[in-house]
Protein backbone atom coordinates (compact mmCIF):
# COMPACT_ATOMS: atom_id res chain seq x y z
CA UNK A 1 0.00 0.00 0.00
CA UNK A 2 0.96 3.32 -0.31
CA UNK A 3 -0.24 4.54 3.02
CA UNK A 4 1.54 4.18 5.47
CA UNK A 5 -0.34 5.06 8.10
CA UNK A 6 -4.44 4.39 7.91
CA UNK A 7 -7.48 6.04 9.84
CA UNK A 8 -8.99 4.32 12.40
CA UNK A 9 -12.19 4.44 10.45
CA UNK A 10 -9.93 2.66 7.28
CA UNK A 11 -8.57 0.23 10.24
CA UNK A 12 -12.25 -0.81 11.33
CA UNK A 13 -12.99 -1.70 7.20
CA UNK A 14 -9.82 -4.13 7.37
CA UNK A 15 -10.19 -5.72 10.86
CA UNK A 16 -14.05 -6.20 9.45
CA UNK A 17 -12.54 -7.62 6.75
CA UNK A 18 -10.02 -10.09 8.44
CA UNK A 19 -12.68 -11.19 10.49
CA UNK A 20 -14.83 -12.43 7.86
CA UNK A 21 -12.18 -13.56 5.75
CA UNK A 22 -10.73 -16.31 8.73
CA UNK A 23 -14.12 -17.96 9.14
CA UNK A 24 -14.50 -17.56 5.22
CA UNK A 25 -18.25 -17.60 5.06
CA UNK A 26 -19.68 -15.12 2.44
CA UNK A 27 -23.18 -14.72 1.64
CA UNK A 28 -23.90 -15.28 -2.18
CA UNK A 29 -24.11 -12.09 -3.81
CA UNK A 30 -28.12 -11.70 -6.03
CA UNK A 31 -26.17 -11.95 -9.20
CA UNK A 32 -24.40 -15.38 -8.69
CA UNK A 33 -27.91 -16.66 -7.83
CA UNK A 34 -28.91 -15.39 -11.64
CA UNK A 35 -26.31 -17.73 -13.08
CA UNK A 36 -27.43 -20.32 -15.46
CA UNK A 37 -24.52 -22.72 -17.27
CA UNK A 38 -24.01 -21.09 -20.63
CA UNK A 39 -23.87 -24.14 -23.95
CA UNK A 40 -19.78 -22.13 -25.13
CA UNK A 41 -17.60 -19.72 -23.16
CA UNK A 42 -17.69 -16.76 -25.97
CA UNK A 43 -16.54 -14.35 -22.85
CA UNK A 44 -13.72 -14.04 -20.06
CA UNK A 45 -12.86 -11.28 -18.14
CA UNK A 46 -9.23 -10.97 -17.40
CA UNK A 47 -8.74 -8.92 -14.06
CA UNK A 48 -5.22 -7.61 -13.43
CA UNK A 49 -4.85 -7.33 -9.77
CA UNK A 50 -4.55 -4.16 -8.33
CA UNK A 51 -3.24 -0.55 -10.28
CA UNK A 52 -3.26 2.58 -10.10
CA UNK A 53 -3.01 4.08 -6.33
CA UNK A 54 -3.16 0.33 -5.56
CA UNK A 55 0.54 -0.88 -6.12
CA UNK A 56 -0.68 -4.14 -4.24
CA UNK A 57 2.41 -6.10 -2.75
CA UNK A 58 5.89 -4.46 -4.02
CA UNK A 59 9.56 -6.35 -4.36
CA UNK A 60 12.66 -4.87 -4.74
CA UNK A 61 12.54 -4.26 -8.21
CA UNK A 62 8.82 -4.27 -8.84
CA UNK A 63 5.07 -3.65 -7.96
CA UNK A 64 2.24 -6.75 -8.51
CA UNK A 65 0.26 -4.47 -10.37
CA UNK A 66 2.51 -3.92 -13.40
CA UNK A 67 3.09 -7.83 -13.57
CA UNK A 68 -0.33 -8.64 -13.58
CA UNK A 69 -1.09 -5.94 -16.19
CA UNK A 70 1.79 -7.65 -18.29
CA UNK A 71 0.20 -11.38 -17.70
CA UNK A 72 -2.99 -10.20 -18.34
CA UNK A 73 -2.35 -8.61 -21.31
CA UNK A 74 -0.67 -11.25 -23.12
CA UNK A 75 -2.98 -13.91 -22.10
CA UNK A 76 -5.60 -11.82 -23.51
CA UNK A 77 -3.53 -11.46 -26.80
CA UNK A 78 -3.45 -15.70 -27.06
CA UNK A 79 -7.05 -15.68 -26.39
CA UNK A 80 -8.24 -13.51 -29.15
CA UNK A 81 -5.69 -14.62 -31.60
CA UNK A 82 -6.99 -18.21 -30.86
CA UNK A 83 -9.94 -17.87 -30.55
CA UNK A 84 -11.77 -15.22 -32.25
CA UNK A 85 -15.19 -15.84 -31.35
CA UNK A 86 -14.56 -15.62 -27.63
CA UNK A 87 -15.11 -11.90 -26.60
CA UNK A 88 -11.56 -10.52 -24.28
CA UNK A 89 -12.31 -8.16 -21.51
CA UNK A 90 -10.49 -6.72 -19.65
CA UNK A 91 -10.88 -5.18 -15.88
CA UNK A 92 -8.19 -2.66 -16.75
CA UNK A 93 -5.98 -2.12 -19.17
CA UNK A 94 -3.53 0.69 -18.00
CA UNK A 95 -2.25 1.50 -14.70
CA UNK A 96 -5.28 2.95 -13.48
CA UNK A 97 -7.22 1.94 -9.90
CA UNK A 98 -10.84 -0.39 -10.11
CA UNK A 99 -12.27 -0.91 -7.43
CA UNK A 100 -12.65 -4.65 -5.90
CA UNK A 101 -16.16 -4.78 -6.36
CA UNK A 102 -16.31 -3.28 -9.80
CA UNK A 103 -14.03 -5.79 -11.20
CA UNK A 104 -16.58 -8.80 -10.67
CA UNK A 105 -19.69 -6.19 -11.61
CA UNK A 106 -17.73 -5.80 -15.04
CA UNK A 107 -18.02 -9.35 -15.41
CA UNK A 108 -21.71 -9.28 -14.61
CA UNK A 109 -22.80 -6.49 -16.30
CA UNK A 110 -21.22 -7.96 -19.61
CA UNK A 111 -22.82 -11.65 -19.10
CA UNK A 112 -19.08 -13.15 -18.96
CA UNK A 113 -18.97 -16.63 -18.90
CA UNK A 114 -15.42 -17.05 -16.76
CA UNK A 115 -13.52 -14.72 -14.18
CA UNK A 116 -9.90 -14.67 -13.99
CA UNK A 117 -8.16 -12.35 -11.74
CA UNK A 118 -4.22 -12.41 -11.51
CA UNK A 119 -1.93 -11.76 -8.99
CA UNK A 120 1.45 -11.90 -7.36
CA UNK A 121 2.09 -13.14 -3.83
CA UNK A 122 4.30 -11.65 -0.91
CA UNK A 123 5.20 -13.04 2.29
CA UNK A 124 8.59 -13.53 3.95
CA UNK A 125 11.38 -14.21 1.87
CA UNK A 126 11.79 -17.88 1.82
CA UNK A 127 8.20 -18.61 0.68
CA UNK A 128 7.64 -19.49 -3.01
CA UNK A 129 5.29 -21.59 -5.18
CA UNK A 130 2.21 -20.50 -7.25
CA UNK A 131 -1.10 -21.07 -6.27
CA UNK A 132 -4.63 -21.10 -7.81
CA UNK A 133 -7.58 -20.13 -5.78
CA UNK A 134 -11.66 -20.50 -5.98
CA UNK A 135 -14.10 -18.77 -3.73
CA UNK A 136 -14.76 -21.21 -0.79
CA UNK A 137 -14.79 -21.74 3.02
CA UNK A 138 -11.61 -22.80 4.79
CA UNK A 139 -10.45 -21.74 8.01
CA UNK A 140 -6.21 -22.35 7.54
CA UNK A 141 -4.14 -19.61 8.77
CA UNK A 142 -2.11 -19.39 5.95
CA UNK A 143 -5.06 -19.12 3.55
CA UNK A 144 -6.15 -16.50 5.32
CA UNK A 145 -3.57 -14.76 5.03
CA UNK A 146 -3.78 -14.53 1.39
CA UNK A 147 -7.05 -13.26 1.83
CA UNK A 148 -5.93 -10.96 4.08
CA UNK A 149 -3.58 -9.35 1.56
CA UNK A 150 -5.93 -8.62 -1.17
CA UNK A 151 -8.95 -7.77 0.48
CA UNK A 152 -7.17 -5.17 2.09
CA UNK A 153 -7.04 -2.57 -0.92
CA UNK A 154 -10.89 -1.93 0.20
CA UNK A 155 -9.49 0.45 2.37
CA UNK A 156 -8.28 2.45 -0.71
CA UNK A 157 -11.65 3.34 -1.91
CA UNK A 158 -14.08 5.95 -1.21
CA UNK A 159 -16.65 4.07 0.38
CA UNK A 160 -15.55 0.53 1.98
CA UNK A 161 -18.52 0.52 3.37
CA UNK A 162 -20.02 -1.29 0.49
CA UNK A 163 -18.98 -4.52 1.08
CA UNK A 164 -21.33 -4.87 4.77
CA UNK A 165 -22.90 -7.70 2.77
CA UNK A 166 -19.74 -9.41 2.89
CA UNK A 167 -20.78 -11.03 6.13
CA UNK A 168 -20.70 -14.03 8.95
CA UNK A 169 -24.32 -15.37 9.01
CA UNK A 170 -23.85 -19.34 9.98
CA UNK A 171 -27.41 -19.99 8.00
CA UNK A 172 -26.13 -19.14 4.65
CA UNK A 173 -22.56 -22.02 4.57
CA UNK A 174 -25.20 -24.41 2.83
CA UNK A 175 -25.69 -21.66 0.09
CA UNK A 176 -21.95 -21.68 -0.53
CA UNK A 177 -21.50 -25.03 -0.30
CA UNK A 178 -23.88 -25.51 -3.17
CA UNK A 179 -22.70 -22.54 -4.85
CA UNK A 180 -23.45 -23.38 -8.86
CA UNK A 181 -20.42 -22.13 -9.90
CA UNK A 182 -17.85 -23.65 -7.79
CA UNK A 183 -17.30 -26.90 -9.40
CA UNK A 184 -16.64 -25.38 -12.90
CA UNK A 185 -14.49 -23.31 -11.02
CA UNK A 186 -12.74 -25.69 -9.12
CA UNK A 187 -11.75 -28.03 -12.86
CA UNK A 188 -10.73 -24.59 -14.01
CA UNK A 189 -8.16 -23.81 -11.43
CA UNK A 190 -7.30 -27.61 -11.35
CA UNK A 191 -5.90 -26.33 -15.22
CA UNK A 192 -4.59 -23.95 -14.52
CA UNK A 193 -2.43 -25.08 -11.66
CA UNK A 194 -1.35 -27.84 -13.67
CA UNK A 195 0.09 -26.13 -16.23
CA UNK A 196 1.68 -23.75 -14.34
CA UNK A 197 3.72 -26.05 -12.25
CA UNK A 198 4.19 -28.56 -15.41
CA UNK A 199 5.73 -25.59 -17.53
CA UNK A 200 7.05 -23.34 -15.52
CA UNK A 201 9.01 -20.99 -14.93
CA UNK A 202 8.15 -21.47 -11.52
CA UNK A 203 7.23 -24.66 -9.93
CA UNK A 204 6.93 -24.11 -6.27
CA UNK A 205 2.92 -26.24 -6.10
CA UNK A 206 1.35 -24.41 -3.52
CA UNK A 207 -2.06 -26.23 -4.90
CA UNK A 208 -5.93 -25.22 -5.77
CA UNK A 209 -7.14 -23.49 -2.45
CA UNK A 210 -10.05 -21.53 -1.63
CA UNK A 211 -10.94 -18.51 0.40
CA UNK A 212 -13.25 -15.33 0.45
CA UNK A 213 -11.50 -12.97 -1.70
CA UNK A 214 -14.14 -10.00 -2.11
CA UNK A 215 -12.60 -9.86 -5.65
CA UNK A 216 -14.34 -13.12 -6.84
CA UNK A 217 -17.02 -13.03 -4.14
CA UNK A 218 -19.49 -10.37 -6.84
CA UNK A 219 -18.36 -12.35 -10.02
CA UNK A 220 -21.47 -14.43 -11.22
CA UNK A 221 -19.89 -17.01 -13.41
CA UNK A 222 -17.23 -19.36 -12.67
CA UNK A 223 -14.16 -17.52 -11.72
CA UNK A 224 -10.41 -18.31 -10.08
CA UNK A 225 -7.60 -16.62 -9.05
CA UNK A 226 -3.96 -16.92 -9.92
CA UNK A 227 -1.06 -15.88 -7.17
CA UNK A 228 1.71 -16.28 -10.39
CA UNK A 229 5.00 -16.50 -7.70
CA UNK A 230 6.38 -14.03 -4.92
CA UNK A 231 7.52 -11.29 -4.96
CA UNK A 232 9.02 -10.98 -1.53
CA UNK A 233 11.04 -13.88 -2.64
CA UNK A 234 14.12 -12.19 -4.51
CA UNK A 235 14.62 -15.57 -6.76
CA UNK A 236 10.94 -15.16 -8.40
CA UNK A 237 10.49 -11.69 -8.07
CA UNK A 238 13.44 -11.99 -10.59
CA UNK A 239 11.47 -13.91 -13.18
CA UNK A 240 8.58 -12.48 -12.61
CA UNK A 241 9.71 -8.93 -14.25
CA UNK A 242 11.17 -10.88 -17.25
CA UNK A 243 9.35 -10.39 -19.89
CA UNK A 244 9.68 -13.84 -21.66
CA UNK A 245 8.56 -15.15 -18.54
CA UNK A 246 5.76 -13.34 -18.26
CA UNK A 247 4.89 -14.44 -22.10
CA UNK A 248 5.37 -18.43 -20.18
CA UNK A 249 3.05 -17.60 -17.42
CA UNK A 250 0.77 -16.68 -20.07
CA UNK A 251 1.04 -19.49 -22.08
CA UNK A 252 0.23 -21.55 -19.82
CA UNK A 253 -3.11 -19.60 -18.47
CA UNK A 254 -3.98 -20.21 -22.35
CA UNK A 255 -3.23 -23.49 -22.27
CA UNK A 256 -5.24 -24.39 -19.36
CA UNK A 257 -8.13 -22.01 -21.26
CA UNK A 258 -7.85 -23.93 -24.03
CA UNK A 259 -8.33 -27.56 -22.05
CA UNK A 260 -11.02 -26.36 -20.43
CA UNK A 261 -13.50 -24.64 -22.87
CA UNK A 262 -12.83 -28.02 -25.30
CA UNK A 263 -13.82 -30.19 -21.75
CA UNK A 264 -16.60 -27.48 -20.91
CA UNK A 265 -18.16 -27.09 -24.51
CA UNK A 266 -18.07 -31.44 -24.56
CA UNK A 267 -19.34 -32.19 -21.37
CA UNK A 268 -21.13 -29.99 -19.60
CA UNK A 269 -21.98 -26.77 -21.75
CA UNK A 270 -24.09 -29.14 -23.78
CA UNK A 271 -26.83 -29.21 -21.58
CA UNK A 272 -28.77 -27.76 -24.42
CA UNK A 273 -32.33 -29.35 -23.45
CA UNK A 274 -34.36 -26.34 -22.42
CA UNK A 275 -37.43 -27.23 -20.72
CA UNK A 276 -40.35 -24.87 -19.62
CA UNK A 277 -42.79 -24.92 -16.81
CA UNK A 278 -45.03 -27.11 -18.36
CA UNK A 279 -42.25 -29.69 -19.85
CA UNK A 280 -40.09 -29.97 -16.71
CA UNK A 281 -39.09 -33.72 -16.53
CA UNK A 282 -40.93 -35.63 -13.53
CA UNK A 283 -39.09 -36.49 -10.35
CA UNK A 284 -37.59 -40.15 -10.55
CA UNK A 285 -40.40 -40.56 -7.05
CA UNK A 286 -43.36 -38.65 -8.50
CA UNK A 287 -46.04 -40.86 -10.78
CA UNK A 288 -45.79 -39.74 -14.17
CA UNK A 289 -49.35 -40.01 -14.88
CA UNK A 290 -51.83 -43.07 -16.45
CA UNK A 291 -51.08 -47.00 -16.44
CA UNK A 292 -50.75 -46.42 -20.41
CA UNK A 293 -47.84 -44.18 -19.57
CA UNK A 294 -46.48 -46.41 -16.48
CA UNK A 295 -46.69 -49.01 -19.37
CA UNK A 296 -44.58 -47.55 -21.44
CA UNK A 297 -42.11 -46.34 -19.34
CA UNK A 298 -41.52 -50.14 -18.50
CA UNK A 299 -41.27 -50.98 -22.05
CA UNK A 300 -38.66 -48.27 -22.52
CA UNK A 301 -36.63 -49.31 -19.73
CA UNK A 302 -36.97 -53.28 -21.38
CA UNK A 303 -35.62 -52.01 -24.81
CA UNK A 304 -33.34 -49.24 -22.92
CA UNK A 305 -30.45 -51.20 -24.70
CA UNK A 306 -31.77 -50.13 -27.98
CA UNK A 307 -31.90 -46.68 -27.28
CA UNK A 308 -28.23 -46.95 -26.26
CA UNK A 309 -25.81 -46.16 -29.19
CA UNK A 310 -22.35 -47.75 -28.38
CA UNK A 311 -19.63 -47.54 -31.34
CA UNK A 312 -16.94 -50.05 -30.15
CA UNK A 313 -14.33 -48.99 -33.48
CA UNK A 314 -14.27 -45.81 -35.32
CA UNK A 315 -16.40 -45.59 -38.14
CA UNK A 316 -13.95 -45.44 -41.44
CA UNK A 317 -16.00 -41.95 -42.83
CA UNK A 318 -16.92 -39.21 -40.55
CA UNK A 319 -20.42 -39.86 -39.25
CA UNK A 320 -22.99 -37.30 -38.22
CA UNK A 321 -25.78 -36.69 -35.81
CA UNK A 322 -28.30 -33.90 -34.95
CA UNK A 323 -27.65 -33.99 -30.22
CA UNK A 324 -31.04 -32.36 -28.94
CA UNK A 325 -30.29 -32.54 -25.00
CA UNK A 326 -27.77 -33.70 -22.88
CA UNK A 327 -28.87 -34.60 -19.28
CA UNK A 328 -27.49 -36.40 -16.22
CA UNK A 329 -30.22 -39.39 -16.01
CA UNK A 330 -31.52 -41.83 -18.21
CA UNK A 331 -35.35 -40.82 -19.57
CA UNK A 332 -37.77 -42.63 -21.47
CA UNK A 333 -37.64 -42.09 -25.53
CA UNK A 334 -41.40 -42.08 -25.55
CA UNK A 335 -41.06 -38.75 -23.36
CA UNK A 336 -43.40 -36.61 -24.35
CA UNK A 337 -40.48 -34.20 -23.50
CA UNK A 338 -39.06 -35.63 -26.96
CA UNK A 339 -42.19 -34.25 -28.45
CA UNK A 340 -43.10 -37.18 -31.01
CA UNK A 341 -39.72 -37.47 -32.48
CA UNK A 342 -38.39 -40.89 -33.10
CA UNK A 343 -35.17 -42.37 -33.47
CA UNK A 344 -33.65 -41.49 -30.42
CA UNK A 345 -30.01 -42.69 -29.37
CA UNK A 346 -28.35 -41.38 -26.55
CA UNK A 347 -24.56 -42.05 -25.65
CA UNK A 348 -23.42 -41.96 -22.28
CA UNK A 349 -20.14 -39.16 -22.04
CA UNK A 350 -18.65 -38.41 -18.86
CA UNK A 351 -21.92 -37.92 -16.07
CA UNK A 352 -24.60 -36.96 -18.85
CA UNK A 353 -26.37 -38.70 -21.26
CA UNK A 354 -26.36 -37.20 -24.72
CA UNK A 355 -29.68 -37.51 -26.56
CA UNK A 356 -29.16 -37.44 -30.47
CA UNK A 357 -31.46 -38.60 -33.54
CA UNK A 358 -30.10 -38.93 -37.59
CA UNK A 359 -27.20 -40.91 -38.90
CA UNK A 360 -25.53 -39.07 -41.66
CA UNK A 361 -22.29 -39.43 -43.96
CA UNK A 362 -23.32 -35.74 -45.21
CA UNK A 363 -22.84 -32.80 -42.98
CA UNK A 364 -25.17 -31.00 -45.23
CA UNK A 365 -28.23 -33.01 -44.59
CA UNK A 366 -27.29 -33.23 -41.07
CA UNK A 367 -27.12 -29.12 -40.61
CA UNK A 368 -30.63 -29.45 -42.61
CA UNK A 369 -32.08 -31.96 -39.84
CA UNK A 370 -30.75 -29.73 -37.32
CA UNK A 371 -32.45 -26.36 -38.66
CA UNK A 372 -36.05 -28.39 -38.60
CA UNK A 373 -35.28 -29.49 -35.13
CA UNK A 374 -34.59 -26.12 -33.57
CA UNK A 375 -37.96 -25.55 -34.15
CA UNK A 376 -39.11 -27.80 -31.13
CA UNK A 377 -35.17 -27.78 -29.74
CA UNK A 378 -33.65 -24.54 -29.58
CA UNK A 379 -30.40 -25.43 -28.69
CA UNK A 380 -29.84 -28.51 -31.02
CA UNK A 381 -27.04 -28.59 -32.63
CA UNK A 382 -24.77 -31.07 -35.17
CA UNK A 383 -22.53 -33.03 -33.59
CA UNK A 384 -20.06 -35.79 -35.36
CA UNK A 385 -20.13 -39.17 -33.92
CA UNK A 386 -16.58 -41.21 -32.86
CA UNK A 387 -15.79 -43.51 -30.70
CA UNK A 388 -17.70 -42.79 -27.33
CA UNK A 389 -17.89 -39.30 -27.82
CA UNK A 390 -19.98 -36.08 -29.69
CA UNK A 391 -17.60 -33.38 -30.90
CA UNK A 392 -19.89 -30.70 -31.69
CA UNK A 393 -19.50 -29.06 -35.36
CA UNK A 394 -18.80 -25.44 -35.71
Amino acid sequence: MKNKFLTSFEKNILYFACFFAFFCIVTVPAEAQKYSNPQQIKKIVIDAGHGGKDPGAVGKKSKEKDITLAVALKLGDLISKNFPDVEVIYTRKTDVFVEVGERGNIANRNHADLFVSIHVDSFKPSARGASTWIMGLNKSKANLEVALRENAVIALEDDPTKYKDFSLESSIISSIIQDAQMKESYKFAEMVQNEMISNGPITGDRGVRQDGFLVLWKAAMPRILIELGFISNLAEEQILIKDENQAKIAQNIFSAFSKYKKQYEENNALETFQTSDSTKLPKAEEKTGSAKDEQENREDKTNQKNNELLIEKPALQKIYAVQIMAINKIIPTSSKDFKGHKNIKYMKVGNYYKYITGNFTNLNEAKQLCKSLQKDFKGAFVVEVGGNNLTPVR
